[in-house]
């Protein structure tokens, strides 16, 4: 069965073509260029980007993937939670061609499809019950999943997501837009305890707002005093990168403790860290399995919603042909 899968939640415009679960394309344009100056997302420009490139990687997954639109047999969408516009523009396009093709159309929350990127091309990892795990610039939480369409928001950020916080520190710091990659880059492991930064935590639920605020504070401090160089940077960021991921990983850890749930499935951008892999195999070293994506499968993208669309049809075989709709939250 092949599965197209459409995914417009933010900045990324992509769509993907699956054979059951084996992704055979998964082409996918960002307007990320456009958004830099700004230092975040502007939901007019996302939008009006995602109208622009729909078509062209529609047409890249379906060349790459060697199958024509008429061979398609089922289309999943993105329609929950994400950008107004940019969600509308996806869930519009998707019902016109379930109309055109009379194929069954399926929506997906991306937050769970996130979740499912672990089991592409992998589908014999598919066992209940798990532990999900998001972490990107616009969410984190942590999910208790009895079942793809029975899942449990158990924690979340309580303020700004993991992600959000590392653009805002980067702005700070002067190092542009997206924080986290750069971040990573400069990132250094003997520095992670040089400067004593931490999250607030409540059990299952984070708090980043806290230690960007320290992050400022301090990097005016020390150009106050004349002691803010390039190499005190790298220190204060590779802090602040360890305190807030293990933030993470501790809170994660507390529900395999809690919940007695020892299968963990990762995803969202944020997941495409060094640091934060390396923990999470560390961890799966134990009695603990951390399933983790490719790193091309932790973004925003089209393949992920099309397996867990598959995955929802095939268990409730639940269409909304023409009565899909955007929503944000």
């Amino acid at each position: 069965m092949y599965t197209l899968g459409i995914e417009t939640s933010c900045d990324e415009t992509s769509c993907a073509i699956l054979k059951d679960y084996k992704v055979l394309s998964n082409i996918t344009i960002s307007s990320m260029k456009e958004h830099k100056k700004y230092g975040g997302v502007v939901p007019e420009i996302a939008t009006r980007a995602h109208l622009k490139n729909i078509d062209k990687v529609l047409s890249g997954a379906l060349t790459t993937s060697g199958i024509s639109l008429g061979k398609v047999d089922l289309i999943a969408v993105t329609y929950k939670p994400g950008l107004i516009g940019s969600l509308v523009v996806g869930v519009n396009f998707a019902n016109a061609l379930s109309l055109a093709l009379k194929k069954p159309l399926i929506g997906v929350n991306h937050l769970h499809a996130h979740i499912f990127a672990p089991f592409l091309n992998n589908k014999e990892k598919i066992k209940f019950p798990l532990l999900g795990l998001v972490v990107s610039g616009g969410h984190s939480e942590i999910y208790y999943v009895k079942d793809f369409d029975e899942i449990k928001i158990l924690g979340s950020t309580q303020d700004d997501a993991c992600g959000e916080v590392f653009d805002k520190v980067a702005k700070a710091y002067s190092l542009g837009y997206p924080g986290g990659p750069v971040i990573d880059k400069l990132f250094s492991e003997r520095y992670k305890n040089d400067f004593k930064f931490k999250c607030g935590r409540d059990g299952l639920n984070l708090s980043f707002s806290g230690i960007k605020t320290a992050l400022i504070y301090k990097k005016m401090e020390l150009e106050k005093k004349n002691l803010f160089d390039r190499n005190t940077k790298i220190k204060l960021l590779s802090s602040f990168q360890a305190a807030s991921l293990d933030a993470v990983v501790a809170a994660i850890l507390e529900a395999i403790a809690r919940y007695k749930i020892k299968r963990v499935t990762c995803g969202g951008g944020v997941v495409a860290n060094t640091y934060l892999r390396k923990r999470f195999k560390e961890i799966s070293g134990r009695d603990v399995e951390f399933l983790i994506p490719p790193i091309e499968y932790t973004a925003d993208n089209a393949a992920i919603v099309a397996g867990l669309g598959f995955y929802l049809y095939n268990k409730k075989d639940k269409v909304s042909n023409l009565t899909l709709e955007a929503e944000a939250n």
